[in-house]
């Protein structure tokens, strides 16, 4: 209900204004910005040939209005007629109340015989008016689409003029049929104007003329006809769309989704996706892993969508389950593809490093191996090394040189290595390789592994590495062996250099300035070799110390 103060003009004996066309009756609340008398009220009081009624917004407020032909005046004179005029400053009241407020008989046909001219006339209550449609026929749906259509077009653009016909041919009300299928705050921004096609200085956006010739400056699209036809078709079934809903999208949703469920996913809006995703069959949609993909895709972009998946996926925990076990193997699956961190996804459930390192070694303990050990697995690795149940390394990955750099550049999992190395009894075949890769990112891993590994393993790796490596680092590895704990075998000389593939000068060159140890590695007696490196002109490259044979590399020295 609105109580509208009101305003009444026609012609009598006495009005506020004198004899003649005035104002009549006045309320005391009526502002005066809209005018108060015949001077000022302007297009309000003009007079169409037949009745018109309507109402029009303004700056302030809107007037429900009605303008009737009156017969004679006081003086006896034709012509006469009354506008009855009723101020809404609330801007409540909407088309659909003034045309049941009409059909009720609301407004004045005519001046009562003992009204006398007042400036406190009582406000008038306009009932927010309930919906009365009557039975739509598949005839009557047929020809009110295009009407309904023409104001969803003016709606969606946000302005625009519409004409309408006063009856459709089985003789119903267009207006009253239009306004009662449309929802109340949907068509709260529209002016109605029935029987005129005068604005009255209307500032409404959009403005709907019934039964006068006004041209439409809107053109209804294909998805205007839509809404309109599945509006009547919800109408003739006496389903009517919540008054509440004041947006395009709402009203979509409440008239599609059971159309937006069925349709491929990857062709819905992201408004259609929010709509699917606040329906009742959410749950049912979120059971199909390419409707989630799709979801969660448009998420990314879309604070809406993101807003409605989050919320259907709290109310649905199954679908939550599965899209997290879904999300779970799309990042195990990067990680044992050798992915790089970054490339990893943590998802639309936002994995943790927690949860995916205890995946990961869950992943190990089932038995599946590493295929490349990339920047994730490195990372996942050496978090999960300190676990109470650490992965094995020795049964990592088949990437024997992606697990010695990984093995070499982070502390903590050298020392894991170390540690299971030490532990092992039954030595795999892929020990000798996974040592020569070690000893290509450093050869101070012979410190460190070769006393706990067995002489036919170190043999194989020497020469693997030894013809992988640069000059500067065979020499290296060949010092390191003839200084380290297992010197006096001659692996230096017959597994590192001879075996190097490097030119008979370079190897030479190295034994010259190493004689002394290399020799000694290979047994010679500490005096023969210093006469033969006297004799020779060979530097004596120094002897092993006994202090360096114990205590070994460890922690190694970096290249």
């Amino acid at each position: 209900m609105t109580t509208c103060p009101q305003l009444v003009y026609t012609s009598a004996s006495r009005t506020l204004e004198g004899p003649g066309f005035g104002v009549v009756q006045l309320s005391p609340d009526w502002p005066a910005e809209v005018g108060d008398s015949r001077a000022t009220l302007g297009p309000l009081i003009s007079l169409d040939v037949e009745e018109s009624f309507g109402l029009l917004h303004t700056a302030g407020g809107r007037i429900a209005y009605r303008k009737v032909p009156a017969g004679t005046d006081a003086f006896g004179r034709p012509g006469n007629y009354l506008v009855h005029l009723l101020w809404d400053g609330a801007g409540r009241v909407t088309p659909r109340d003034v045309l049941a407020f009409r059909s009720g008989g609301g407004f004045l046909d005519g001046l009562p015989a003992a009204a006398e001219p007042s400036r406190e006339a009582p406000a008038v209550e306009v009932p927010s008016a309930r919906r009365s449609l009557s039975a739509l026929t598949a005839d009557d749906v047929d020809s009110l689409v295009p009407c309904v259509a023409l104001v969803l077009a003016a709606v969606a653009a946000g302005a625009g003029v519409v004409g309408l016909p006063a009856r459709t041919a089985s003789g119903r009300d267009v207006a009253e049929a239009v306004f009662d299928v449309l929802p109340r705050a949907l068509a709260s921004a529209v002016a109605l104007h029935v029987g005129t096609a005068s604005a009255s200085g209307d500032a409404a956006p959009v403005r709907v003329h019934v039964g006068s010739d006004v041209p439409n400056d809107v053109v209804p699209d294909g998805q205007d006809t839509a809404r309109a036809r599945a509006l009547l078709e919800a109408a003739a079934k006496k389903e009517l769309c919540s008054d509440n809903v004041r947006k395009l999208e709402t009203l979509d949703r409440w008239l599609f989704t059971d159309t937006w469920t069925g349709m491929d996913p990857a062709s819905l809006t992201p408004p259609q996706l929010v709509g699917v995703l606040e329906s009742e069959k959410a749950g049912w949609w979120l059971s199909s892993p390419d409707a989630v993909d799709v979801a969660c895709a448009v998420a990314a972009s879309s604070p809406e969508v993101e807003t409605a998946l989050r919320t259907a996926l709290a109310q649905h925990p199954d679908a939550w389950d599965r899209l997290r076990d879904r999300e779970l193997d799309a990042a195990l699956t990067a990680v044992f593809g050798g992915a790089a961190r970054a490339a990893v996804p943590t998802g639309f459930t936002g994995l943790t490093r927690a949860e995916l390192c205890e995946a990961f070694v869950d992943e190990l303990a089932r038995g599946r191996r590493l295929t490349e050990v990339g920047g994730a697995a490195a990372a996942l690795v050496e978090e999960s090394v300190t676990l109470p149940q650490p992965v094995a390394l020795l049964e990592l990955t088949d990437d024997l040189a992606g697990l010695a750099r990984l093995a070499t550049s982070r502390p903590v999992v050298q020392e894991a290595l170390v540690r299971e190395w030490a532990g092992v009894d039954a030595w795999p075949a892929s020990s000798a390789s996974l040592f020569g890769h070690l000893l290509l990112e450093d050869p101070d891993w012979f410190l460190t592994l070769g006393g706990s590994t067995p002489p036919s393993v170190v043999r194989s790796a020497l020469p693997w590495a030894a013809e992988r490596l640069a000059a500067s680092m065979v020499e290296r590895l060949a010092v390191t062996v003839a200084a380290s704990d297992l010197a006096g075998q001659g692996w230096a000389l017959r597994d590192v250099l001879f075996r190097s593939g490097l030119a008979d000068e370079e190897v030479a060159a190295i034994v010259a300035r190493n004689f002394l140890v290399l020799t000694g590695d290979d047994g010679w007696p500490g005096e023969v070799a210093r006469l033969a490196a006297g004799a020779l002109g060979a530097g004596g490259g120094g002897e092993a110390s006994e202090g360096r044979r114990k205590t070994g590399m460890w922690p190694r020295r970096r290249r």
